[in-house]
C-alpha cells in the first residue's frame, strides 16, 4: 500500500513539473499565445538573468520565464532610456506610456497592450518583480517600434531615433572606465554638459586619425563625439556614442602633465600683474578623487584658455564669479588652499539665447 502510495506522489509530482511552464506562459484568459519574439540563439543562462542594453547602453538586467520562452526586461529602464514619460497607477497596478503621438498602458498580470487604439496580446502578460514592473522584450518591438535582437542571454534593444547621429565637441570633466558602464562626461561637470555612453563599438581616434583607446583619454582633452540624437532625460543627460575624435594635437598632448587634477568652481579671486591675470582662485568641487575643491592656479603663456566647447577664449573673460573648470598637475604646495600651475582653464560661457521675434 505505501508502495502504490509513493508512486501516485511521484506520478503527481512529475506531472505538475511537466505542466508548470505551460501554464505560466497562459494568458489571463487561460488562451496560450504564440510567443512573438524572435530569439536569434536558444538561452544559455543557467541563472536565468538577461543582460539589457538599450540603444548600446547597459540597463538594469531582466530575467527569462520558466519555459526559457520569453525575455521580461525592466519597463522603467527600458523607458526612461527611450526618454518615454512613465507614470504608474498603483490603484490599478498600471503604467501609462506616452512621449508625443505615443501612447500606452501596461498592466500587471494582463497579456493586453494597447497600439493605436487597439488591443495587442504578446503572449506573456507584464510581471512585478520586487517592487519592479517587467514586460517581455517583444513589448519594445511590438508596442514601441524599437529594433529587439536577442542572442543567449542578452537582449539589445535600438530605437529608431538611435540610427540618427549628431557630433557635439567639449572638454572631457569625467572619464568612468569600468567594464560594463564605461564613460565619459564633456561640456560641464555635475549636472551639466551631456554623458557619453561608450561600448565596445565605440571608436576613438586621435587628432592625427590614428586609431587609439578610451585609456588614451584624460580629463581636461577637448573631444568631438558622434552620438545618438535620443538622450535621458536626466541631468546630465546620457547619449549612446559611437565616435570619439580627440581634437587636441600630439603637440598639445605631449605638454599635458601625465597626470591631471580638475577643479569645477567659481573664480573666488583674480590676480593681475602688468595688466595680465597671472593668478585665479577657484573653490567648488573636485574633478579627480584626491584633487581639492578649493586652489590657486598660476596663469602663464603656456596655459590654454578655451570655453566648455575648448574654443580659444582671452584672459579678460577670467573675472570675478566667473565659472570656470582648472586643470592642473598635482603638484602643488602644502599651504591653504594650495598652489599650483594651471595647464588649462574652461571658462563656462553661458549659451547665446536667440531673441524672441
Amino acid at each position: 500500500m505505501k508502495n502504490n502510495m509513493k508512486k501516485v506522489s511521484t506520478i503527481m509530482a512529475l506531472s505538475m513539473a511537466l505542466s508548470g511552464g505551460a501554464a505560466y506562459a497562459a494568458s489571463v484568459d487561460n488562451t496560450v499565445q504564440p510567443m512573438q519574439e524572435t530569439v536569434t540563439s536558444a538561452p544559455s543562462s543557467t541563472t536565468g538573468v538577461v543582460h539589457v542594453s538599450v540603444n548600446s547602453a547597459a540597463v538594469a538586467n531582466g530575467y527569462w520565464t520558466q519555459d526559457d520562452k520569453a525575455a521580461m526586461i525592466p519597463l522603467r529602464a527600458l523607458t526612461e532610456a527611450l526618454g518615454i514619460d512613465l507614470k504608474w497607477h498603483k490603484e490599478d497596478k498600471s503604467a501609462e506610456l506616452t512621449r508625443g503621438a505615443l501612447w500606452t498602458q501596461v498592466f500587471a498580470g494582463k497579456d493586453r497592450y494597447s497600439v493605436n487604439k487597439m488591443l495587442l496580446t504578446l503572449g506573456t502578460a507584464p510581471e512585478i518583480k520586487e517592487g519592479t514592473l517587467y514586460v517581455p522584450a517583444v513589448f519594445a518591438e511590438k508596442v514601441l517600434n524599437a529594433q529587439v535582437s536577442t542572442t543567449g542571454d542578452q537582449v539589445e534593444i535600438r530605437s529608431e531615433e538611435d540610427v540618427k547621429t549628431v557630433k557635439e565637441r567639449g572638454v572631457i570633466t569625467r572619464i568612468s572606465n569600468q567594464d560594463k558602464y564605461q564613460s565619459i562626461q564633456i561640456g560641464g561637470a555635475g549636472p551639466d554638459g551631456i554623458v557619453l555612453n561608450l561600448s565596445e563599438k565605440t571608436t576613438f581616434i586621435s587628432a592625427e586619425g590614428k586609431e587609439i583607446k578610451l585609456a588614451d583619454l584624460s580629463i581636461g582633452m577637448v573631444v568631438e563625439a558622434e552620438h545618438s540624437l535620443m538622450m535621458t532625460k536626466s541631468l546630465p543627460p546620457q547619449t549612446p556614442t559611437y565616435k570619439v575624435t580627440v581634437l587636441d594635437t600630439a603637440a598639445e598632448t605631449a605638454a599635458q602633465p601625465q597626470e591631471l587634477f580638475g577643479t569645477s568652481g567659481t573664480i573666488e579671486n583674480v590676480i593681475m600683474k602688468d595688466g595680465t591675470v597671472s593668478q585665479i582662485e577657484i573653490k567648488g568641487t573636485r574633478l579627480a578623487e584626491t584633487a581639492p575643491d578649493h586652489v590657486i592656479l598660476n596663469i602663464n603663456k603656456e596655459t590654454s584658455l578655451v570655453n566648455q566647447r575648448g574654443e580659444i577664449v582671452k584672459a579678460e573673460q577670467l573675472t570675478k564669479d566667473a565659472k570656470v573648470m582648472g586643470f592642473y598637475s598635482p603638484m602643488l604646495t602644502r599651504s591653504l588652499p594650495p598652489i599650483g600651475t594651471a595647464w588649462k582653464v574652461v571658462v563656462e560661457i553661458p549659451a547665446v539665447q536667440p531673441k524672441a521675434e
